[in-house]
């Protein structure tokens, strides 16, 4: 893709579709750790419970793609379609979706266009800010064995398509921020599997995905036992 078309891929349909080009002060923000303090009575110090529950809590982020249209007042019956056509896309979701910046391929958002887009009108052009609302956590890409764009310094190769006869145990390394869902894929009607030790959950032919399939932070041991091809998936959580 050439710089002239680095942009964003949002609802399914990238910003370079609609004529949009994004401008250097794209913003990116960090979300805000949520703290929860309770005032002591009678004392100047306060109890912090932010961390009752192991984790840091953080509140949502925004992404700010201020873009060109080139489309401006001198027709402005093309200018104004086009801006519909840019809304309508834009407001589609009812809910937060994937949204992935060209500049960071193995990493997207969450992220929803609930506040409505600024415009401002030159001649021949018209710039739009659009601010997607996301949540906290970037979802990362894991990677299996194979060496695409593997970056070494932060990500780990690991089998992620296994073959199991009989009982086998295995390492999954969750390098997010926070415990996230496992989908556990499986061809056999007779598999078996334990993670971290608790007790053994049985699998049906197909996907599987429950409270009870859960990767923890880090290092993770798995337990197979039966006869058939497993896959394994999961996004990665990460600041």
């Amino acid at each position: 893709m050439s710089n002239s078309d680095y942009g964003f891929t949002f609802n399914g349909h990238h910003s370079s579709e609609f004529g949009l080009k994004v401008l250097s002060t794209k913003q990116v923000t960090l979300p805000a750790k949520r703290k929860t303090l309770v005032q002591l009575p009678y004392s100047s110090k306060q109890v912090d419970l932010s961390a009752v529950y192991g984790d840091n809590i953080y509140d949502e982020r925004t992404v700010t793609f201020p873009c060109r249209l080139p489309y401006g007042r001198r027709n402005p019956t093309v200018m104004y379609a086009k801006i519909e056509e840019v809304t309508r896309w834009l407001y589609e979701p009812l809910t937060k979706s994937l949204l992935q910046d060209d500049a960071v391929p193995n990493y997207a958002f969450l992220g929803e266009v609930q506040a409505p887009p600024t415009i401002e009108e030159s001649l021949d052009f018209c710039k739009i800010t659009i601010v997607f609302q996301c949540y906290p956590y970037r979802l990362k890409k894991r990677f299996d064995d194979i060496w695409d764009t593997f970056n070494f310094e932060t990500d780990i190769a690991q089998m992620i398509h296994v073959d199991v006869k009989g009982m086998d145990n295995f390492v999954l390394y969750n390098t997010g921020d926070i415990a996230v869902s496992l989908k556990v894929t499986t061809d056999s009607d007779n598999m078996l599997i334990a993670l971290n030790s608790y007790n053994a959950i049985p699998l049906k032919r197909g996907d599987n995905e429950s409270h009870e399939l859960v990767l923890l932070k880090g290092r993770n041991t798995v337990t197979l036992v039966g006869t058939g091809h497993v896959d394994f998936d999961w996004s990665e959580e990460v600041i």
